[in-house]
């Protein structure tokens, strides 16, 4: 009976080494923006909940924003596997995956995009490209033009010196402004040194980065939605436990219900706080209100259709109920 025991606990034992242990699986990640940036609030809640969630067999590893690789370099790095998520600004990367930018011009919500196959249409997009679309990870957030020269309406943007990225370039264009690509992290400098007379830029981040103490307009119409994405890489992707695959799915349909409505408050309490700081908000009039918000969809959804003339009409049309 002892050697029994002996010999079936040696095969224990032997069993144990020998069977494969499901190591956890790390996602290394880099976001566009700098930790810590409001902007990625949403994100940050995202990726805490599949940390959560996924103990034990899934994680997603911050490894830093553009300092680590910088924003405009990284949707490629995500193509090539050198890291397997992003959070990403399309505005960064949109002309490579269909020619021209074109997210921020939407006028329905994450769950909508779900419900009407936009979603998937964007997956089918990025799978080309060596990529898997999770979803927005953040929306409720507008934009707007800021400046440090009043103006009294449109025109008196004509020949002033506007930052600006892919998302706002053909807009700015067609108000007659001068636009000016740069990273964000070189705005207060600019400004500071009048090198730009403005900047379009989100609601949020303004007062964090700075710029409320070397800004002194907001105009009023607020424009478009934010751009923000969670993409990771389709080898990645494909590598994945069909249950490791459902945990990122589901917790990122989760938070885009979630903190739309989160993400809109905070929005609401930095336009107050910019306005403490001393920015004064310019209100045009009810028509030119009107104006400039339709030129704003205009010039962007022309600039779509121009660049990609097959694709970009389909966009407006699921975009734009």
């Amino acid at each position: 009976m002892k050697k029994l025991l002996i010999k079936l606990t040696v095969i224990f034992i032997v069993t144990l080494f020998l069977s494969p242990v499901q190591a956890k699986t790390t996602l290394k990640m880099v976001t566009f923006l700098p930790k810590g940036n409001v902007n990625m609030t949403a994100f940050m809640a995202f990726v805490d909940s599949v940390n959560k969630k996924g103990k034990g067999d899934l994680e997603i590893k911050y490894i830093g924003g553009p300092e680590a690789i910088p924003g405009f370099e990284q949707f490629e790095a995500l193509k090539n596997g050198v890291v397997d998520m992003i959070l990403g600004c399309e505005s960064y990367y949109g002309g490579k995956v269909t020619r021209a930018a074109y997210t921020h011009l939407t006028l329905l919500d994450p769950v909508k995009e779900r419900e009407n196959g936009y979603y998937d249409f964007r997956n089918e997009l990025f799978r080309k490209h060596n990529v898997h679309y999770l979803g927005r990870a953040e929306f409720g957030v507008w934009f707007h033009v800021f400046t440090n020269k009043a103006v009294d309406n449109m025109n008196g943007l004509k020949g002033q010196k506007i930052r600006v990225s892919a998302t706002y370039e053909s807009f700015v264009k067609r108000l007659g402004a001068i636009p000016v690509s740069m990273p964000g992290s070189d705005i207060y400098t600019a400004l500071e040194r009048g090198t730009i007379d403005g900047y379009a830029w989100a609601v949020l981040g303004n007062v964090q980065m700075g710029w409320s103490d070397v800004c002194k307009y907001i105009l009023e119409p607020r424009i478009y939605q934010m751009n923000i994405e969670n993409l990771i890489n389709l080898k990645t992707w494909e590598k994945l436990t069909k249950s490791q695959q459902q945990l990122l799915t589901d917790t990122m349909i989760e938070n885009e219900k979630e903190y739309t409505p989160i993400m809109a408050g905070i929005a609401e309490k930095e336009y107050i706080e910019m306005q403490k700081k001393g920015m004064k908000v310019i209100q045009f009039t009810p028509e030119e209100t009107k104006e400039y918000k339709d030129l704003a969809y205009t010039a962007g959804w022309d600039d779509v259709i121009k660049s990609n003339p097959d694709l970009g009409p389909k966009l407006k049309k699921m975009l734009t109920p």
